[in-house]
């Protein structure tokens, strides 16, 4: 009888620690799939602001551009 109650005891035990792993699993699992997708987020904004600064480059040199054209024909 004794022995029985241990054995059911460390069962139900066992059975909570099962439990417990596999639910830190599913959270893992979670986190890595959500870490993941914010990674490609990040990525996708690195390149949208590398595309930016590179259209305001553009910008600033075709501005420049428009400037010296006006000074030259200002005579300056």
């Amino acid at each position: 009888m004794y022995d029985e109650k241990i054995i059911n005891t460390m069962t139900d035990k066992v059975n909570e620690l099962l439990a417990k792993y596999n639910e830190v699993c599913e959270q893992n699992e979670n986190l890595r799939n959500e870490l993941v997708s914010v990674k490609a987020q990040n990525e996708a904004k690195s390149n949208q602001i590398m595309r930016l600064e590179e259209e305001l480059k553009s910008k600033n040199i075709e501005s420049e551009d428009i400037v010296k054209k006006i000074e030259a024909v200002l005579g300056k």
